[in-house]
């Protein structure tokens, strides 16, 4: 493609990437002359995004090519997508979905690998306005967030990072440095930005020392750890396809029809359930009457946010009172559930080492009064004039009638019932408690280990994985770094890392297998520097699925000194996305459709491999980030270790040869391999049935309903976190999964003047922020707020009416969607919708009042870490609604 220059005064309509188009995103390119403000023009044929005519149709035969390569989604909804690409003249005129050989959905059978519609819009991803086209550095005396840049070379960039990751790891050492949480190009194996520790830059970082690093995630941050406390087990249930043999399903706050719609994911294999096995009985626990429920559930339960415990208790009261609880199977397989036998638990759930929390060497922490469940469900012991948590007791919490609760309760009994949980009931301030909850009353009323029943857990999806490798070699064991923060706590580091300590912040160590250990003395775990140097490799999550993203811009801009401030953020992304608008170096990487790389998956009874070919060049100056990896490496004198004398299509090579060894059922020669594209394989296992383990990973070997780790917690952390968050009782760490009146939960004051509960949601048109900047899917479905019809006529607000959601954090605007489908008194709003504030000045950057236009719901969220797993409690919001 040829490039050609223009003034700004006489840039072409037809511009790729129009100057207009990137100041109206906050972006500005300045300092340039006007030769250097080039742009380069459309393939012929092609028109401007906004056009109604496709971006990058072809003149002629709108789907006429001359070639079609295997690509793949490489996003975060769980199922990594196959994708035909067509091409013509070095353009790509179609994407096309998995539409090949047989479509059986049956053991022994395979069934295509059908993209969703987000995959098939990828087209516009590729030649979007907002694409980088070189390498810009944030313009010296500006704030981060301004958007202002200049162009620079790729020499003058790589020159510059390297100097300054010279300068930081004189000063701090490795401690310094963090690889940022980014699932935007997770399915891929090279190219892969998900987990951290097995990207480019991880295996960069580790041959040069190594880099301060992560534990859990933005979407299981609180399950991760708090469900283990109740059986030792975050993940395992039954697979999807077992639920044929289920009399009743329970989903808890989950919408695969919008988290993990594609033709091979959750939500069609819950369809294929709901069509050989229609006598189920499908509720689903929500907030608001999701997709889901309206494709597959006979009841929709609507509940206030984050009150499941309550639910829980009341449903456990009354199976306990009318004696439909097996006590027998209860004292045998839990600790802390009857009064007369919690002193023998509790001495039973003692954690023993530091491979679980809690541990208590001194033998001081001892428990004098009866904390059982039994206890406070009848509101005696320790839990003394709080009364008997009857189905009305949790009917007054949870806006669920009574009744609904009893008639849930008997569906627990009357089985095989099987219950799953969505990862939003989690992310709430008291998410970790709802975790358990949910499992409890699965595995309480016998439902664990059991077909057609299930633990509580999110659903095991299957699948006949090949063994070919996915994941290039990272060296974790050279990394010097051996403690490490959770995946929320990083902002922190920036501003007061030596507030930061296993005992306020969570900090644990880590080894040279990834693996975690808590502290043997609380307060004895500390981080060692600031974070100075942040990769930001495709990822939005510092200005998309982080919190509070008015006080984040405040860290951003810190001053650079000896003990805060960071001093690099350098971004790879082919986007330019709110998160590169806060870097100091950007640089220009290339789509999935630019670069040769190799993904997998699969559901059920099909698997499959994809081998994918680059089917354009990449645009402009844009790199595969194995290549910058490799220019870093180069410059910091570790070229030979980094690459090992690999090109990228040699590591996919070397994949497929591991998955040769291993033996898979694979063409002969690469060549076969990299021609063919896509293999799938099957097979007729039966349905996987999570066991219920004679012995289970918590101190005790059993169910723990009341847990020693987390009550030994609660007396030896502080949960000011070191004076950061305020002591008002809003966070507790409880023994028994209970409710309590959390920080912005439904009981808390502050709903005087912010009366909504704010939760967010995924919509259909976006991955987290992923699609989020291609035009067809915003006008399929633009960013609104769900708010219920009554709240909706008191407040005079219409459907389509621009709106303002405000919390105490900030202010964001969007169109009101308004709706039976939300309970009353909560709101939603969907999440990863972009950043875009009306004002960019240097003098307003981080100020509540600016006002977001783009409907992000991280605007208006907290970054008040959780409890126990110090995660993001990001869906406890509460805010007011006015008319714009």
């Amino acid at each position: 493609m040829e490039k050609t220059s223009s003034a700004q005064s006489g840039i072409s309509r037809r511009s790729f990437v129009a100057l207009s188009g990137l100041v109206g995103a906050g972006f500005a390119l300045t300092g340039c002359s006007p030769s250097e403000q080039a742009s380069t023009e459309a393939p012929e044929g092609a028109e401007s995004a906004g056009e109604t005519k496709a971006f990058a149709e072809v003149k002629g035969e709108p789907l006429a090519y001359d070639a079609m390569t295997w690509s793949a989604c490489h996003v975060n909804c769980g199922s990594r997508c196959p994708l035909k690409v067509f091409t013509k003249d070095g353009t790509v005129v179609r994407i096309d979905i998995d539409s090949d050989g047989t479509d059986e959905f049956a053991p022994g059978q395979i069934y295509q690998m059908r993209s969703c519609v987000r995959g098939r819009t990828n087209r516009q991803r590729i030649y979007s306005e907002d694409r980088i086209q070189k390498p810009l550095k944030r313009v010296e005396g500006t704030k981060r967030g301004e958007g202002k840049y200049e162009e620079i070379t790729w020499d003058e960039a790589i020159d510059l990072i390297a100097a300054t990751m010279q300068d930081i790891k004189d000063e701090y050492g490795n401690d310094a440095f963090y690889i940022q949480y980014g699932t935007g190009v997770l399915g891929g194996t090279v190219s892969r930005s998900w987990h951290p520790d097995a990207t480019m830059f991880a295996r960069l970082m580790n041959l040069w020392g190594g880099y301060l690093r992560q534990y859990a995630d933005y979407s299981t941050g609180q399950i991760t750890w708090e469900m283990p406390l109740f059986n030792g087990d975050a993940w395992s249930n039954n697979e999807v396809t077992d639920l044929v043999n289920s009399k009743n399903i329970v989903l808890f706050g989950n919408n695969p029809a919008n988290t993990r719609m594609s033709g091979s994911a959750m939500q069609y294999l819950l369809t294929q359930v709901r069509l050989q096995n229609p006598e189920a009985t499908i509720v689903v626990i929500d907030p608001h009457l999701s997709d889901t429920a309206v494709g597959v559930a006979n009841q929709w339960i609507p509940i206030r946010p984050a009150t499941d415990t309550a639910l829980v208790a009341g449903m456990i009261f009354y199976l306990k009172e009318q004696g439909k609880l097996d006590e027998k199977f209860i004292r045998d397989k839990f600790v802390g559930f009857f009064s007369d036998s919690f002193a023998d638990d509790v001495k039973a759930a003692e954690p023993a080492s530091n491979a679980f929390m809690g541990l208590d060497k001194s033998g001081k922490l001892t428990i004098d009064q009866d904390m059982s469940y039994e206890a406070y469900l009848a509101g005696t012991g320790a839990y003394e004039g709080t009364g008997e948590k009857t189905p009305e007791w949790a009917a007054a919490i949870t806006g669920v009638p009574a009744d609904t609760i009893r008639q849930l309760a008997d569906l627990y009994v009357d089985g095989p019932t099987a219950t799953i949980q969505g990862w939003g009931p989690q992310r709430h301030s008291n998410g970790g408690n709802t975790s358990r909850a949910i499992a409890m009353i699965a595995a309480i009323t016998g439902n664990v280990g059991i077909s057609g029943g299930g633990t509580g857990a999110r659903e095991g999806v299957g699948g006949v994985p090949y063994a070919i490798a996915t994941a290039i070699p990272t060296f974790p064991e050279k990394n010097t770094v051996d403690v490490c923060v959770s995946f929320f706590d990083w902002y922190h580091a920036i501003e007061d890392y030596q507030s930061m300590n296993d005992a306020t912040w969570g900090v644990r160590h880590i080894d040279e297998t990834g693996a975690t250990s808590y502290a043997e003395e609380p307060g004895t775990i500390k981080l060692k520097a600031p974070i100075k140097f942040i990769w930001n490799y495709g990822s939005n999550v510092m200005m998309g699925q982080h919190a509070d993203i008015n006080d984040s811009l405040r860290i951003y801009n810190l001053p650079d000194e000896k003990d805060s401030g960071v001093r690099m953020i350098v971004t790879v992304d082919p986007w330019m996305t709110p998160t590169a608008m806060v870097s100091d170096i950007i640089l220009p990487g290339t789509t999935p459709f630019e670069e040769d790389d190799l993904t997998t998956g699969g559901t059920a009874w099909t698997g499959f491999v994809c081998c994918e070919t680059a089917a354009i060049e990449p645009l402009f100056e844009s790199k595969p980030v194995y290549e910058i990896c490799t220019l870093i490496a180069d410059k910091l004198g570790i070229k030979d270790e980094f690459t090992e004398g690999k090109t990228q299509l040699d590591w996919v090579e070397w994949c497929y040869d591991q998955g040769i060894a291993a033996g898979d059922d694979l063409p002969a020669t690469f060549e076969e391999f990299r021609e063919g594209g896509l293999f799938k394989q099957t097979d007729d296992h039966e349905p996987a049935v999570a066991p219920a383990p004679e012995e289970m990973a918590t101190p005790s070997g059993k169910y723990e309903v009341f847990s020693k780790q987390a009550y030994n917690l609660s007396q030896q952390w502080d949960l000011t976190c070191g004076g950061y968050v305020p002591d008002d009782g809003r966070d507790q760490i409880t023994g028994l999964p209970i409710w309590y009146d959390h920080f912005e939960g439904y009981g808390d004051p502050l709903r005087k003047d912010y009366p909504f509960q704010l939760i967010g949601h995924h919509g259909k048109t976006r991955t987290h922020s992923s699609y989020g900047n291609v035009p067809w899917m915003n006008s399929v479905a633009p960013q609104q707020c769900w708010i219920n019809d009554g709240d909706a006529a008191d407040l005079g607000i219409e459907q389509d009416d621009a709106v303002i959601v405000s919390t105490e954090r900030g202010r964001s605007q969007m169109t009101a969607k308004v709706t039976n489908r939300i309970m009353p008194g909560v709101v939603s709003v969907p999440q990863g919708a972009w950043y875009d504030p009306e004002s960019r000045d240097a003098a307003t950057i981080g100020d509540p009042s600016v006002l977001d236009r783009g409907g992000c719901i991280s605007v208006l969220t907290s970054s008040r870490p959780t409890p126990i797993s110090k995660g993001n409690g990001v869906h406890s919001n509460l805010c007011k609604i006015e008319k714009a």
